[in-house]
């Protein structure tokens, strides 16, 4: 996930936006910010209740489905609601009222509210959940407690006369393609000569149909993440003055995109419990958090997740961590930090999501504002 890629006015043009917006649009842009497929472990996400065809005029951005988010959803107009933990999680064999699953699935079909359920890659997607978590508790430089898997990268080439190259590599660069670490527009040009015969109905930028014309041509080559791809060749097209555009999408083995779990970094100055847990109450705007033990010593390091802790407090115990702020420790975490130095301080699932639910709303409203579409937190 790439921070400020909520889109331009052009680039929502370049995606073909279109008027009403659906559900299945919305959701493209939910899924284009952090792939399902790069879900580790695979759990229950997406459209959990209504049709991807729904016309939506408001997104509600929450941590779960709770009474108070949905009827927030259920006072606006053609409203989906879209959260950071799943209502199902199992197979559903009735919808009961004396059930509390079962009563909100109802409110919610009684309101025409569509449900969406973000995937875990949220969480350890960069500049997702975890990120978002750590920059709130002013952790700089921070590395994933641990890799869970990586985003495939593709190499793209198009050859281009050489008096549209500069306009080519603007429009693919700020597609995404040409982000290499903290670089951009990163690209390898070769030239040569391209060779091409207009048929009947051509209409050629140089030359002219049914001559076999010679250009002066460069292969413009280009890295770019999956996710960007179908992006990247629109972008291309569009900028491109030949009428048919050749290039070229070659699958390559250098490690993509990395995304994992959990984020850890070093604070500027080792400092008191009690220091951090005023730093994390004021962060996360929580009035209280519960708090393994207290250590005599200093804490210079910090481990963060969100949600639950999924086997990530070990993880931080073997960096080194002074404390571990997570949402919430699994019974196998709580085994582990038994008798720990690392100190455990769970804030509850929904202010550990928090920031990263309303970094996610600003993307959508950078995205659908221009539709008209309005977006309304409850993170």
């Amino acid at each position: 996930m790439i921070r400020g890629q909520g889109g331009t006015s052009e680039e929502r043009r370049r995606r073909g936006r279109r008027r009403p917006v659906t559900a299945a649009e919305v959701i493209d842009f939910l899924e284009y910010l952090a792939p399902p497929s790069l879900s580790v472990p695979e759990e229950p996400h997406g459209l959990q209740v209504g049709a991807p065809t729904a016309e939506v005029s408001t997104v509600v951005v929450a941590p779960m489905a709770s009474f108070t988010s949905m009827s927030t959803a259920a006072s606006r107009k053609n409203a989906i609601l879209v959260t950071a933990a799943p209502l199902l999680t199992e197979p559903l064999m009735a919808v009961r009222r004396d059930d509390p699953i079962g009563n909100k699935l109802a409110y919610l079909l009684e309101h025409r509210i569509s449900l969406y359920c973000l995937a875990n890659s949220y969480a350890a997607a960069p500049g997702g959940f975890d990120d978002c978590l750590a920059e709130k508790l002013g952790l700089a430089g921070t590395a994933p407690l641990k890799p869970t898997t990586y985003e495939p990268l593709f190499k793209f080439a198009v050859y281009t006369p050489e008096s549209a190259v500069d306009a080519v590599l603007n429009a693919a660069a700020e597609a995404g393609a040409g982000r290499i670490g903290n670089y951009t527009e990163c690209s390898f040009q070769t030239r040569g000569t391209g060779t091409f015969r207009g048929g009947p109905g051509a209409r050629p930028a140089i030359g002219e149909a049914g001559r076999l014309e010679r250009v002066d041509e460069t292969r413009l080559e280009m890295v770019v993440p999956q996710r960007e791809l179908s992006g990247v060749i629109a972008a291309v097209i569009e900028a491109h003055p030949y009428e048919e555009v050749a290039y070229d999408v070659i699958p390559v083995k250098n490690p993509g995109l990395a995304y994992g779990r959990g984020r850890f970094g070093e604070l500027p100055l080792k400092v008191s419990l009690d220091t951090v847990l005023a730093q994390v109450q004021d962060g996360l705007e929580v009035k209280s958090v519960r708090c393994s033990h207290r250590p005599e010593f200093a804490i210079g390091s910090l481990a963060v997740a969100s949600g639950n802790s999924d086997g990530l407090f070990w993880e931080a115990h073997r960096a080194g961590a002074g404390a571990f702020v997570v949402g919430g420790l699994s019974t196998r975490d709580l085994m582990s930090a038994d008798n720990s130095t690392t100190v455990v301080i769970e804030v509850g699932f929904p202010a550990s999501v928090r920031p990263g639910l309303q970094w996610l709303s600003d993307q959508l409203t950078g995205t659908f504002e221009a539709d008209g579409i309005e977006i309304v937190s409850c993170a």
